[in-house]
This record gives structure tokens, sequence and C-alpha cells, in this order.
């Protein structure tokens, strides 16, 4: 068992400090990461089964990683499942987690720079074609997304809009929320930001894209959740739970990858609609913005 590893690790830390894996052995870790609520109730024949390996090569990787076996593994695996769902929790880990003696700032850059690092490892090539494929070709598109992640939704569909993309954003729960499901058209798209929880608004509004034949995205930490839902694509998000870095970081970073890619798909007519906000911008402030000041070069 490799020593640096401790209880406190996250699997995805544990993953990265650990000895070199056999290909087997990465097919085994990788799958732990990418499902972790299947990997929690399944035996290790049939881990093994599902990431054609062997149930030897399942515990040889638990041990690994730093587990004792099987059982130490999929009780860290509980155990962060359920810290998911409480939100006092896990902020009062990443609290607990910060040295007294020192600023929050630099532990949460590092915790930050280690999450984003995850995300390549996450997202698959041909998914993300295939994403921004489907948000390009969208005659409109809608971002939903509940309390933090209304947010992103918000600056989204915003960033969306000033590179020429029809776009906006629901934010609304409850009977509000149909109100907004009926704008929802076959040719658009619908991208669902929940970072770490599905609640019952989340899979309405992707079941109702499902029924409509729209096309839907889903960002989420709960992937095997999210894949239980109707949702077209699911982008797996890093786990944030267990570390000092905030859940809307990861999901930030890609919705912004995903708007430059869209301007790149369209670059002349997203330039354009940056001009034309621009002159509007100067013609309500009665000036030239940003330029008056400035040095002759």
């Amino acid at each position: 068992m490799d020593d640096v590893n401790t209880s406190s690790d996250t699997l995805a830390q544990r993953v990265r400090r650990a000895e070199p894996l056999a290909s087997g052995e990465r097919a085994v870790a990788e799958y732990l990461q990418r499902h972790p609520e299947e990997a929690a109730v399944s035996s290790a024949a049939k881990l093994g089964k599902a990431t054609g390996t062997s149930d030897a090569t399942v515990i040889r990787t638990a041990r690994k990683l730093g587990f004792t076996g099987l059982g130490d593994l999929k009780r860290s695996l509980v155990h962060h499942l359920a810290r998911r769902r409480d939100p006092a929790q896990v902020l009062g880990d990443r609290v607990q987690r910060l040295r007294p003696a020192h600023t929050a700032l630099h532990p949460v850059i590092d915790a930050g720079r280690g999450l984003l690092g995850e995300v390549p490892t996450l997202i698959d090539t041909t998914v993300w074609s295939r994403t921004v494929d489907v948000l390009n070709e969208a005659t409109h598109v809608w971002a939903y997304g509940i309390g933090p992640g209304a947010a992103l939704a918000d600056q989204f569909a915003l960033s969306l809009r000033r590179a020429g993309k029809a776009s906006d954003s629901w934010t609304a729960t409850g009977f509000r929320l149909a109100d907004d499901l009926l704008r929802l058209r076959p040719a658009h798209a619908a991208v669902v930001i929940a970072p770490l929880r599905l609640f019952r608004e989340i899979g309405i509004v992707l079941d109702h894209a499902h029924r409509v034949g729209a096309h839907s995205v889903l960002l989420t930490e709960a992937t095997d959740e999210g894949r239980e839902t109707r949702a077209e694509t699911v982008l797996p998000l890093p786990d944030s739970t267990e570390g000092a870095a905030n859940e809307l970081l990861a999901p930030l970073t890609i919705l912004h990858a995903l708007v430059l890619e869209l301007v790149q798909a369209q670059h002349a007519s997203a330039v354009d609609h940056y001009q034309q906000l621009s002159a509007l911008r100067t013609e309500i402030a009665g000036t030239e913005l940003d330029l008056s000041r400035l040095p002759e070069p």
C-alpha cells in the first residue's frame, strides 16, 4: 500500500499517486472514477466484467490505490456519494482541510488546478466533438441551472448571444419552469448544469427535451445518475466534494470552452456581433468606450 495515501485522499488523488498501474488496473481505476454509484454496489466479479478484466485485477487495483481491499474501497465510495448530497458537510470539510496558519488562497488555487487537470481524462474527444456539433446546429440553445448553477446558465446564454447564437437561460423551479419548457422545439438544444445533484426539475427538463425531439447535454459530477436520465449527452465533471475547489469551476471552464468552439466555427459572424455590441454600447454611453484615455502609441 502506498504510504502517501491517507483516508482523506480523494479517489482521483489516489489514482494520481498510485504506483504505475497496468492497463487492466488503469481500466478499473477509470471505471471507478466514472461510475462511483455503480461501483459502490458491485462485486469484484461484476466490476471485472464491466471493465473487461477480472475480479483479481479489481482487488489488486483497490490495494494499489491504498485501500485494504474491495470492501474498504466501496465504503469510501458510499461515503463520498453521501457527502455529495450534504452541502453543509462539503463546505465544512473544505474549511477543515485548510491549514489554520495559512490563507485559503493557495490551497484553493492548488485544488482548482488539480480539478481542472482531471477534465481531459473524463471527457471523451468524440463526445466533445458531438456536443459542439449539436450546439452549433441548434437554432436555439437553452441553458438550465438551479441555485449556484443558475449563475452559470445565465453566463453561458449571455456569452452565446454575444457571439451571435440565439440563446436564453432557464433558472425557474416549480410551476414557473413549465412555462419555460413550452418554448422548447425539436431544432433546439438544452444544456443542463447540475454540478453535484440531479434535482427533480433536472430530470423533467431532460425528459421534456427527449419528448419533443430536442438535443440535450448534461454537465454533472453525478455521472451514473446522469446516465439514467434522458440526457442525450453527459459531460462528466471531476469530483469537487473532497477538495477546496468550488464545484462551479469545472463546469464554468467547460462552458467557456464550448462558447469558444462555437465562435471558432462561426468566426466572422461572432466578430460581427461583438462589433455590433461595441457600437451599441458606445451609442448608449455617448462616447467611445475604453479608448479615450489610452496613450498615443
